[in-house]
Order: C-alpha cells, then sequence, then structure tokens
C-alpha cells in the first residue's frame, strides 16, 4: 500500500491562461469566456423582496463594484482570503450588473407579516408563491439575466435552520440531507423551472455582513465580504451565461461527456426513487435530464436502473449533449454514488454503442465508510492525497491541507472519497486527476477545494428541486436554474 499525491488540477482562464486558483485566476486573467461575442458584459438583474432588502442588495451589489480587501490572514497563508477586484466593465469580470427600477417587485409589508403568523408549512407556501408570481412577471419582459430573490425573514421553514450559503459547502450538504427537502429555497426553484431565466436566492446577511441567529442558537457561520462577493458574482455570471473558468483539454484529448446518475425519492412519500443525469463538459456546461423510476435491490438497499431505463437514460443524456454542443462525445465517464449492477452497466454500454462511442468508464464514488488516513502532525493529509488499496478500489482525498494556501481551510475533518470502477480498461489514478480536477467546477464557491466532483455536488440540488416537480412537467435543462 503506497500513497501518491496528484497534483493540484490547473484551470483555465481568459486567452488560455491557467491557474490553480479560480480567484486568482479571474484577478488576473479575466474569465474564461471574456473575448466571446456572447459573454455576458452587461447582466440585467431584477430584484425580488420588501422594499428594505431590496434596496439593501442594490446598495452592497453597488458597492462590490470596487475592489474589497480581502480579510487579514496569517503570515505565509496570504493565498487563503483573495480581494475581490470589482464587478464592473472595467474590473478583470470584463462585466456589470445593470439595475432598473422597473425590473423590481417590492412584496408588501401586509403579506411578510401574514406569513410570521402562519404555520411554517402554511407560510412557506404562501411565501413561494408570491415570490414566484413576482418572478414570473419579471422574467415575462424579456429584459434580466437573472431575478435576485431576499428570501423573507419571517419564514421559519426546514432551511431557516441550516447553515448560509456562505458557509461550509460540505457541512451544508450534510445538514440538508439530514433534515430533508421542503424548503422555500427548494420550493421556489422548482416554481421557477419554466422561466426564461435562472433565480438567486440571497440572505440578509450577505448583503448586510451581519450574522443571522435561529432562535437561541449561535450565528451560523458567515465568510468575509470579500469571499462573499466572489461567490456571489461568480455564480451571477455563469448564471447569466458565462463561462468563470473551465478544466483545460488538450488538443489530443477525447472530448468528454461526464455524466452524474443520482436518485430521489419523491414528495408524495410513495418509495420511488427517480434517476436523473447531470451531464457536463470540460467548459462546465450542465445539462439535466430526468430517467425513469428505479427501484430498491434487496441485495445492497440501493436504488438501481433496469438495463433498459440505464440504456435511455444514457441515451437521453447524450442527446441533450449534443443538442448543446453540436457535436458527440468521444469519452463517456459515469459516476454514481452506488454500486454498478449488471443490467445497469450493460445498458449504459449499450447506449454508447448505440451511438458508437468507444471509450466509456463507469465508477461508483462512495462518500461514506471509506478509511481514513492520519498524517504526522496536526494538519490532515494533503488535497490530492490516493492510496490504491487493492487493484479495484482507490482512496482520494479531495479536501485536506492545501499547500497553495500553506494550511487546511476547513471546519470539519476531511472525510476521503473511495472510487471502484466497473470498467477494466478504467486507469484509476487518471480518473480520480478527473474528479479532482471537477471538485473545482463550482460557480457557487470560487474556493478551489470542493469535496465532491460537480457531477455528484448536482445530485442534491437537482434531486431537492426536482422531487418538488411532477414528472410530467416541462423542466428547465440548465443546470444553472438548480444552483
Amino acid at each position: 500500500m503506497k500513497a501518491h499525491v496528484l497534483h493540484e488540477p490547473e484551470l483555465e482562464f481568459r486567452a488560455g491562461n491557467r491557474h490553480v486558483d479560480p480567484r486568482y485566476g479571474i484577478g488576473v486573467f479575466g474569465p474564461a469566456d471574456a473575448d466571446s461575442p456572447t459573454a455576458p458584459h452587461r447582466i440585467p438583474v431584477a430584484l425580488v423582496g420588501p422594499a428594505q432588502a431590496a434596496d439593501g442588495i442594490r446598495s452592497w451589489l453597488q458597492r462590490c463594484q470596487d475592489r474589497i480587501e480581502a480579510k487579514d490572514t496569517k503570515a505565509g497563508q496570504e493565498n487563503l482570503h483573495q480581494p475581490f477586484p470589482g464587478f464592473s466593465a472595467g474590473s478583470p469580470f470584463g462585466s456589470e450588473l445593470v439595475f432598473d427600477d422597473a425590473l423590481v417587485r417590492e412584496i408588501p409589508e401586509r403579506q411578510l407579516r401574514r406569513l410570521a403568523r402562519a404555520n411554517t408549512a402554511s407560510a412557506t407556501n404562501e411565501a413561494v408563491e408570491i415570490y414566484s408570481e413576482a418572478a414570473r412577471s419579471l422574467a415575462e419582459t424579456g429584459r434580466c439575466r437573472v431575478v435576485i430573490c431576499a428570501r423573507p425573514d419571517e419564514l421559519n421553514d426546514r432551511e431557516g435552520h441550516t447553515p448560509s450559503a456562505e458557509s461550509s459547502a460540505e457541512h451544508e450538504e450534510e445538514q440538508d440531507e439530514r433534515k430533508g427537502g421542503g424548503d422555500f429555497h427548494n420550493l421556489l426553484k422548482a416554481s421557477a423551472l419554466t422561466l426564461s431565466t435562472p433565480l438567486q436566492l440571497m440572505r440578509k446577511e450577505t448583503w448586510t455582513g451581519v450574522p443571522a441567529k435561529t432562535g437561541t442558537q449561535t450565528a451560523r457561520p458567515l465568510q468575509d465580504e470579500a469571499t462573499r462577493a466572489w461567490n456571489l458574482h461568480t455564480a451571477l455570471y455563469y448564471k447569466a451565461g458565462g463561462t468563470p473558468w473551465r478544466m483545460p483539454r488538450h488538443s489530443s484529448d477525447l472530448a468528454t461527456c461526464y455524466v452524474g446518475v443520482s436518485f430521489y425519492r419523491t414528495a408524495d412519500g410513495e418509495e420511488l426513487h427517480t434517476a436523473v443525469a447531470q451531464i457536463f463538459n470540460e467548459r462546465g456546461d450542465g445539462v439535466v435530464v430526468r430517467g425513469g423510476t428505479a427501484q430498491i435491490s434487496k441485495t445492497d438497499r440501493q436504488p438501481h436502473l433496469t438495463l433498459s431505463d440505464a440504456r435511455q437514460l444514457l441515451l437521453d443524456a447524450l442527446a441533450a449533449y449534443r443538442t448543446t454542443h453540436g457535436h458527440p462525445p468521444a469519452r463517456i465517464v459515469v459516476h454514481k454514488s452506488s454500486n454498478f449492477t449488471t443490467g445497469e452497466s450493460d445498458g449504459f454500454h449499450e447506449a454508447a454503442d448505440a451511438r458508437d462511442i468507444d471509450h466509456v468508464e463507469m465508477l461508483w464514488i462512495q462518500r461514506r465508510g471509506a478509511p481514513h488516513l492520519y498524517r504526522t502532525g496536526q494538519l490532515p493529509p494533503l488535497r490530492g492525497t490516493t492510496v490504491r488499496l487493492d487493484p479495484h478500489s482507490l482512496l482520494l482525498y479531495t479536501r485536506g491541507s492545501v499547500p497553495y494556501f500553506r494550511t487546511y481551510p476547513g471546519m470539519y475533518i476531511p472525510q476521503p472519497l473511495l472510487i471502484r470502477p466497473a470498467t477494466r480498461s478504467t486507469d484509476l489514478l487518471t480518473a480520480g486527476t478527473d474528479i479532482l480536477a471537477l471538485s473545482k467546477m463550482n460557480w457557487n464557491n470560487a474556493q478551489l477545494d470542493e469535496r465532491d466532483p460537480l457531477t455528484l455536488r448536482t445530485a442534491y440540488r437537482v434531486g431537492s428541486i426536482l422531487k418538488h416537480v411532477p414528472t410530467a412537467s416541462r423542466i428547465a435543462t440548465r443546470y444553472a436554474y438548480y444552483m
């Protein structure tokens, strides 16, 4: 048994320039698509919320047009926090937010007071209806690229008790998995999947910088202002159609379609699991495809697809990829959080054969139950540390101590991933490098050390929204609508 540390994957920015840190890359070179004629150089934004919140958001976003200094750090750890360069036509982003009083929908105070008096379920449903109608009226004008919604303080739903969007993404996901769905965020996103523009929800603490408290509990962790500005504006740039950064691809590399297969339980209480595929290329262009109903296996108690449903799901995914990119991929990489049955493997291979795609890799990525490593000293293992446990399994730390930061930036003990290939030709170190690179493709977080690859990072987010959408309903296919 021998440990090997993978190099930190580089990302590509303007004019093909590369760097390991998304913030440094944008701050010095600019977004990957900065020179493209379709890059979002002007982003008209609409605002929904109480008058005071709409004014506060607009005021803070206008402040973010200028540079925001980084949080003070220990000597030698200056890379951990980066200054925000500003978001304007003259900044490295080369893009500006455009505001218009006609693109504001104020939620009357009387409606908010009614929400505060109602029970949680009624208040949440009523708030979703109010905000959804306002967002729809704005989207129908055809004049905005993103609708920003201020989350109402009066709600006391499940989402109100989870960490803020600016806190640890890994901790947020674990909390959400324990709490379950049914919150304002998921229901509102579900109701907006037919709009012509995506939504961006914001909490009050994001623009005020004042940590929120939930009853008698301590305040949720709140990141510094520069980091909040990085995360929000990167997300807005992506939702407006931009490409902040992408995975570099050499001319000799095969065009790859990355597919994350996940399952979610329907919200009606029935024990049904629906499959969903998240499809991405190296640019990070994301497409969501909904599949058939999965069944719980008596062997491993995990949801699985039949051969025919697996075949159809991948065929639909490849069709969406071709529609989006104008050509089929030469290579397919399928990530799944449960084991591959023989039927699933055969179904995915049949779909690839039907489209004359020779290169297919299938990887079972376990997020829990993997053995842990311990490193001499106080810091955890390096990010990128791998251990070949046997010929068919690889331990990979996608979170850990980061040499570029000269520290471990997380709040919790990092949990490694366990990677098991379902295809014989898979090179485990190459697969680990891909997964490490895909862990950096999250435009809700401009820091470089996400735990999950994008293919699986989207699994909970997409499923928690689609569970509230009837199976026959039309849904948005752009991933920007779900983040």
